[in-house]
Parts: structure tokens; sequence; C-alpha cells
């Protein structure tokens, strides 16, 4: 990956962005020497939420600082998730007791104040590799199909195919749910009900359906819902314990 990435920093506190902006440059020559890393940061910063909206870009990765005056983190993550639904964010906090409200489908990551430089490079890696993307390589009718593991929304199971929703693409495809189940990461992807697999990162509960799209809800059944309810808890438990 040769392009520059995008990176945000928004933090009313001068430290803490001058922390950041060090620890990104160094970040990014150290693996551009290795050549494990062939792109450069293009950082930006902002001193408020509203600055940061302001600038109307998108950005590959934004660090945003959860406790802001005026506008907090909380609501310009919420504000990114609606306009730059591709920007992946990470949240820095003092204290995590709004961690919880702080999670969305485009939240990556926490790290806590100070910086810890072993847990930023840590997520940081974690990021970009999300950026590049897993991909799925198959054949369907002889022609080549490359599917991004992280956009795939669900997977439903229609007779003999499966349906593999994405944000803005279907496809319908000859593979079992055993297949998808085999080769999705298990940690990530949840069966929800015999006839759908849900990327996690898209779980929306609404009292006891799940939302899988605006006109499409699965009830949970009594059997499964403890089980799949422990699942998206520890996958919760996975995106913050790096703090």
């Amino acid at each position: 990956m040769g392009f520059p990435v995008r990176i945000a920093i928004c933090d009313d506190e001068v430290i803490y962005r001058e922390s950041l902006k060090t620890e990104c440059r160094m970040f990014f020559t150290e693996y551009s020497h290795e050549s494990l890393w062939p792109g450069v940061a293009e950082i930006s910063e902002f001193s408020t939420g509203r600055e940061l909206i302001a600038s109307d870009h998108d950005y590959d990765i934004l660090f945003l600082d959860i406790e802001m005056p005026g506008q907090d983190g909380i609501s310009v993550k919420e504000y990114f998730a609606e306009y730059h639904e591709k920007t992946r964010v990470i949240f820095m906090t003092c204290h995590d007791e709004r961690v919880m409200e702080a999670f969305g489908k485009n939240v990556v990551s926490f790290l806590v104040k100070p910086l810890n430089s072993k847990a930023f490079r840590k997520v940081l890696k974690k990021t970009l590799d999300d950026i590049c993307g897993r991909v799925l390589e198959l054949e369907e009718n002889g022609e080549p199909l490359i599917i991004p593991v992280r956009q795939i929304k669900y997977i439903e199971a229609q007779d003999k195919y499966t349906m593999a929703v994405m944000e803005n693409k279907r496809y319908l495809l000859r593979r079992t749910m055993k297949f998808w189940e085999e080769t999705l990461p298990h940690q990530d992807f949840c069966r929800i009900h015999k006839s759908y697999l849900l990327n996690l990162d898209y779980f929306e509960k609404a009292g006891d359906q799940i939302v899988l799209d605006k006109d499409k809800t699965v009830k949970l059944s009594r059997k499964m819902k403890r089980e799949i309810l422990e699942q998206y808890r520890e996958y919760l438990r996975r995106k913050v314990r790096v703090m």
C-alpha cells in the first residue's frame, strides 16, 4: 500500500496531540525502513469536535478524545458514522466510564491516556491491517471474485445458495453456510439463526430482534439468545482489551 494514510487527531489538550503526532511519525518512519508499510502519514490536528467536523474531510484514521468541551467525542463519532463511515475511529480516554457508550461500527479500538507507546503501536498496526483488509479470493461460474471480509454485513442461506450481503453489494454464491462458518473468523461472525451468519461489527439489537437491514430483522430465539449475547459481549471485550 503505497498511498498516504490520512490521520486526524482531535483532542483539546496540546500535550496529547503532540504525543500522538510524534508516535505516528516514528511508527511510519520505522515501518517504512523495514518495508512493512511503504506509505506515509498525512496528519491533521484539531482542538475541538466542531473544528474537525467543519473541515469536512475524509480521514482513514481518527484519534478522538472522548471528553472534550462543547461537542464531545461521542457526538463526533456519531457524525462520522453517518457522513464518513469509512473512517476508523480510535478513542482516547483517561477513564473507561463511557467506553460502552463510545462503541460503534466504525470504532476500532481505545487507548488510555497518558499514551503507552507499545499499546499505541499495536492498535495502529491492527488498524492499518484492517484498512488493507483481509479478502476472500473465490471463484464463481469460472470467474474470480474478491470479497473484503470486513465489508460483509451478513450471510443469508437461500436453498442451495447463500447470499453474501455487503453495504452496497450482494453476491449470490453456490456456497453452504458451513463453508462460511469455517472460512470467516469465528470471533467476528456469529450464527444468529439457522439462516443467518452476522458480522458482529453490524450487531444492532432492538428488543428481541436483531436488525439486519432497514426492512429485515431476525427474532432471537430463547434457546440461542444467551449464547449470542455472550459472544457479542466477548467481541466487545476484545475491542477494549488493549486498554
